[in-house]
């Protein structure tokens, strides 16, 4: 079923009010330097980076939960991570004549108030909301056709901002909203996903918070299944995320805080961010200290298997999009990654080393607006 809502006040946070009920592929992270030693975290990987207060970090292994998903409410939902390639929001993508993103011409407003709701359906999501606006100039469709090509590498999107986006807000609703010009604009689930993503990806203020850094060597192919991504261990700069931090970072996010995280999951130069929701820790074995690679003042190494299941781009969309449940319970996917810990005398995580090649690039946050800016005011 989709609401018909007539509101006065417009923008994007009207939109979310309709659609929830209630009042962001590649990041340009910064990448910061390793150290050569990964089994203790350098400044780059202290999992107190994501935090605004180290205390709340609870860094005991026998105090953690082995596993942990986070609540049904709180569970992140697949979308398009909108490829560049496919034009962004500029993408007409439930539409089986879309053409190309750079050249279909603009509406105008009589065009669009002849339109069916079927064809306004089949608009872009960057056309609907300009229409929503009133700006028959089209400006966000125009910065989505010169932000995007049809020759950008595939894996390029929008990844960041759906991932952020899934991450903090409940899936949307389809909706129905009169423009400021009484057009009744249908948006449905993704688009309204789309419009969270490129918010959380472009314009959203900072505070993004992170721990490990990017990878630029590219992984094996087919790594998604052998877990093998062909990397050398040697290269500290795809050493990545220390393990300690990951795992501290899983059970006190998930397990303590019932909060998704969100992370670049296979070490190489694609970034595929993807919201994370749900952890299986298991012991393998326990082994004493290694000599001249352990942490200072490591008393047990443990050996630890982790399960992650976290949320998948789905591409394109489709017409499912439109019904109430939307894409919460599709684009489930799991990876398996094994890792020792170093603990010391009070037990506590103090670094940790990876056992398998595959393993995740870097962990972040995003905190959700306070308010939605300039355009999207």
């Amino acid at each position: 079923m989709v609401r018909r809502l007539v509101i006065p006040r417009l923008g994007f946070a009207c939109i979310l009010i309709a659609a929830m009920g209630e009042q962001g592929c590649k990041k340009l992270f910064s990448k910061g330097d390793n150290s050569d030693t990964q089994q203790a975290w350098d400044a780059v990987n202290n999992p107190v980076n994501l935090l605004p207060n180290s205390t709340l970090l609870e860094r005991r292994f026998d105090k953690l939960k082995m596993a942990a998903q986070s609540d049904q409410s709180k569970r992140p939902w697949a979308d398009s991570y909108w490829p560049n390639y496919r034009g962004g929001l500029a993408w007409r993508w439930n539409s089986s004549s879309s053409g190309d993103f750079k050249s279909y011409p603009l509406l105008t407003k009589d065009q669009v108030q002849n339109m069916s709701m079927k064809q306004r359906l089949e608009l872009s999501p960057a056309e609907k909301y300009d229409i929503l606006m009133g700006s028959w100039n089209f400006p966000l469709l125009d910065y989505e056709r010169k932000r995007n090509n049809p020759g950008d590498e595939k894996w390029r999107g929008l990844c960041n901002g759906w991932a952020a986006a899934s991450a903090l807000y409940r899936e949307p609703r389809p909706v129905v909203i009169k423009s400021v010009e009484g057009i009744d604009i249908p948006f449905g689930s993704s688009d309204i996903k789309a419009l969270l993503a490129i918010y959380m990806a472009q314009f959203a203020d900072g505070g993004v918070r992170m721990v490990g850094a990017r990878c630029n060597t590219q992984a094996k192919p087919g790594w998604e299944t052998t877990g093998d991504t062909g990397i050398p261990e040697s290269l500290s700069e795809c050493q990545d995320v220390n393990p300690g931090s990951f795992h501290l970072l899983l059970a006190n996010y998930i397990g303590e805080w019932n909060k998704p995280i969100v992370g670049d999951l296979v070490n190489g130069a694609e970034v595929w961010n993807y919201p994370i929701f749900e952890y299986k820790s298991y012991i393998l074995g326990e082994q004493p200290p290694t000599p001249g690679k352990a942490a200072p003042g490591t008393v047990r190494e443990l050996k630890i298997q982790t399960d992650v299941r976290f949320k998948i781009e789905i591409d394109p969309p489709n017409l499912q999009n439109f019904n109430e449940t939307g894409q919460q319970d599709v684009g489930d996917y799991r990876v398996s990654y094994q890792y020792t810990l170093e603990l010391n005398a009070g037990g506590e995580i103090i670094g940790g080393e990876w056992i398998t090649s595959l393993h995740p690039d870097f962990m972040w946050t995003q905190p959700a607006p306070t308010e939605f800016k300039l355009y999207f005011s």
